[in-house]
């Protein structure tokens, strides 16, 4: 296992001002940041490699499609239900890329109808799709699916995740169906059709 400093990162690592996406590309190359103490306030920082696993594998966006997406759901915030600021906004996979296999992974072009970018996304914001990661990651640990809210409701399905579907790939997307994470607009209606029924 070969360690590298963080100074010697800089030469297998794109240059980028911006430290988020910088520590982002660093954990897409297979690394992880280790910061140790060596001294009064002084930290050591290592980047230790680890093999890249499926939740690792992040798709990214053009700029163009992602301004598609957002003009298709009008902007609108799908965790707030109202219009949100574009630039605050994530096209997020309603199918975790957490249970994604090697052959789940797919290009997203321009050619896309809008038919199958309302199917496969919905919009969130940074915080809301950092949160909807662990929920899934945790889901996948545990077999807890997540709620929403605290409610505990699920229109498909129930708490858990149904033993009979596989944990990855695509056939797994059938488990994540009822899960107010998956399609929270989808979660939102069924709610409120339940409640007109009372």
């Amino acid at each position: 296992m070969v360690l590298l400093s963080l100074k010697e990162e800089d030469k297998d690592f794109p240059a980028n001002n911006n430290s988020q996406a910088r520590f982002k590309d660093i954990k897409n190359m297979g690394y992880t940041v280790c910061i140790y103490p060596i001294g009064n306030r002084r930290w050591g920082k290592i980047l230790l490699p680890l093999p890249l696993n499926a939740e690792m594998q992040y798709e990214t966006f053009t700029p163009q499609f992602k301004s598609r997406v957002i003009r298709l759901f009008n902007g609108v915030n799908a965790y707030e239900a109202k219009q949100t600021a574009a630039v605050a906004l994530i096209p997020d996979h309603k199918f975790s890329e957490v249970r994604w296999d090697e052959d789940t992974k797919v290009e997203n072009p321009m050619t896309m109808t809008d038919e199958e970018i309302i199917a496969k996304f919905q919009l969130l914001d940074n915080q809301r799709n950092q949160e909807k990661r662990e929920i899934c990651r945790n889901c996948v640990q545990t077999g807890q699916r997540g709620k929403l809210f605290g409610i505990d409701f699920y229109p498909v399905g129930v708490d858990k995740w149904d033993e009979n579907i596989p944990k990855r790939g695509k056939r797994a997307e059938k488990g994540c169906e009822g899960c107010p994470w998956y399609d929270i607009e989808a979660w939102r209606k069924a709610v409120n059709e339940k409640l007109k029924k009372q």
